[in-house]
């Protein structure tokens, strides 16, 4: 068995990023990676630019104030027809319209009075952006990466849209089991795991496969679907009993194993491999075994495909413990904790790797070394999934 250090290393040289591509509408790129410059069509401003409400005027005409000038008109933004400003004449011009021609400054309105008298001594200049000043046409708006909000509008200012992204790795989610009905009987479950996934994906619209119950044929060929995307995540199956079928199965339809079984608790059974195709994350069927590897592994793996930092997907931070935790003889230890704002930690209570309801209170993984037990106060690592 490998650490998780060593599983996660062996998915991170895995998860290069994609290099098709795709259009994409602006409004659905927040959170896409743009994969080549944009450029800008036009000059930002595309004209000289008012940045107060006031009067547009020669700032020559401002010395010795007070003065009294004649207003000769009216420009408001998007006006096309502009009155042309000469000595002693001013303008009432609004915020973000273009500066008339013969005007070289803005008087704010605060420092003027009646119809107009300015009441300040300007500098050429003052209270306008001049023409290309943010960005001017054919150079570079936004370079690639990340988009966010931020970066979208620059896209929009630009005239970039649709904008160029990397292509989005596809995922597919199945589940396993026998067990898992949607109207479980006595001994029966529902299964909680598909939609966990389903909603941990949802940036990737995975496609949900289901259910299968522990049926080598009903499995070889969920898998053979699952196995068209780029990554298949499959829960359940995946330990070493009778009927846990998934790791036979997967190397029968040509995928090589990676790693199988790794020293984590809980997650232990977890596999990870590749075919022709794509990868499979294969998790154990306990929720939290499987919450804990999609953290560490599928996510990681998915937002590296996409262009994103493999590492961003799950920061390590760290914390003060306000309670004390047992360590496994064998295993490192990943399991939900509370992150407060001021860095202290709580450990949640452990009541198997079943436990769905005590996660809901989590807001990040602690981790604890093999053998090391922790005391109240001890510093300890935490692990912060990008959704918190």
């Amino acid at each position: 068995m490998v650490s998780v250090d060593e599983a996660r290393a062996i998915v991170r040289e895995q998860a290069r990023p994609l290099l098709e591509t795709e259009s994409v509408p602006l409004a659905a790129a927040l959170g896409r990676v743009l994969f080549e410059p944009v450029v800008a069509d036009r000059d930002d401003p595309p004209f000289d630019r008012a940045l107060m409400d006031g009067y547009a005027l020669r700032a020559e005409d401002t010395a010795g104030a007070p003065r009294a000038l004649d207003v000769v008109g009216r420009i408001a933004a998007g006006d096309a027809d502009l009155p042309s400003i000469g000595p002693e004449e001013a303008a009432w011009i609004n915020t973000g319209a273009p500066m008339p021609p013969g005007a070289d400054a803005v008087i704010p309105v605060e420092r003027t009075r009646g119809e107009v008298e300015v009441l300040a001594v300007l500098a050429p200049g003052a209270n306008v952006l001049p023409r290309a000043s943010l960005m001017a046409a054919g150079s570079t708006a936004a370079e690639p990466g990340r988009l966010t909000p931020e970066r979208i509008a620059v896209c929009a200012s630009a005239g970039a849209d649709p904008v160029v992204c990397r292509r989005r790795p596809s995922v597919a989610v199945l589940a396993t089991g026998t067990e898992l009905r949607a109207s479980p009987g006595k001994h029966e479950i529902r299964n909680s795991n598909g939609p966990l996934l389903r909603a941990l994906f949802d940036t990737y619209e995975p496609t949900d496969l289901g259910a299968v119950g522990d049926d080598r044929a009903a499995l070889r060929a969920a898998l053979e679907r699952g196995l068209a995307s780029d990554l298949l995540v499959t829960t359940g199956g995946v330990s070493m009993g009778d009927l846990d079928l998934v790791p036979s199965t997967l190397e029968d339809l040509g995928v090589e194993i990676l790693f199988h079984r790794i020293l984590l608790q809980p997650g232990k059974p977890v596999l990870f491999g590749r075919h022709a195709r794509g990868h499979v994350v294969a998790l154990p069927g306990n929720p939290v075994s499987a919450l804990v590897c999609a953290d560490l592994f599928a996510l990681p793996f998915l937002a590296a495909r996409a262009g994103h930092d493999f590492e961003a997907a799950l920061r390590t931070v760290p914390g003060q413990l306000t309670g004390a935790v047992k360590a496994s003889p064998k295993r490192q230890r990943v399991f939900p904790c509370v992150r407060g704002d001021t860095g202290d930690v709580m450990p949640l209570p452990w009541r198997s790797s079943a436990d769905l309801y005590t996660v809901t209170r989590g807001n990040a993984y602690m981790i604890v070394e093999i053998a090391r037990d922790l005391a109240v106060g001890e510093e300890v690592q935490c692990l912060v999934p990008e959704r918190f």
